[in-house]
């Protein structure tokens, strides 16, 4: 009777354990990529003409890092808006940095053709200034200071609305 009393205990610690391990791996981390008010990491890369470009060469402006990927549907619809008011927000002091997300230099060729898009385009391929940032999912956008620190992140689509009140608040 004491072994089976044993044995019972032992599969409901099991359990419990399991149960614990599962749910703490479906929470959500509070805090995930580079906090506001924390330096953004520089990072050197190239566009597809191999220009290289740099953060730290953006010192004293504006800058939106957008992080996405052919293969995201958000992207693909924000990214004709995105065009547009990067057109009309060039003038303010402000520059939008595209990184495409682990893929190959055609698929950035392929999406710059489809769109237009006249910001630069640059490559991680290996994806390893996605990782620098905490990029896990797409798209996702660091609004940066004129000093290099970071304003704020914003996962999912960001509208012209939300850049003015980025480059509002940056400002103010």
């Amino acid at each position: 009777m004491a072994k089976l009393m044993f044995f019972k205990n032992i599969i409901w610690f099991c359990s419990f354990l399991l149960c614990s391990i599962f749910l703490s791996a479906c929470m959500p981390t509070l805090e995930k990529g580079v906090p506001a008010g924390a330096k953004a990491p520089d990072f050197s890369t190239t566009d597809l003409e191999h220009k290289n470009y740099k953060l730290s060469d953006y010192q004293g402006k504006m800058v939106m890092i957008y992080f996405w990927a052919d293969y995201c549907p958000a992207c693909k619809k924000e990214f004709p808006a995105t065009q547009k008011y990067y057109t009309e927000l060039q003038e303010e002091n402000f520059e939008l940095l595209a990184i495409n997300v682990a893929q190959a230099p055609s698929a950035t060729k392929k999406f710059r053709e489809k769109y237009g898009a006249t910001f630069p385009m640059l490559l991680d391929t290996a994806g390893i200034i996605a990782e620098k940032y905490g990029v896990q999912e797409l798209p996702v956008n660091y609004f940066i200071k004129p000093d290099g620190t970071v304003v704020r992140r914003i996962v999912g689509w960001v509208d012209k609305n939300q850049v003015n009140v980025m480059i509002n608040q940056i400002l103010n």
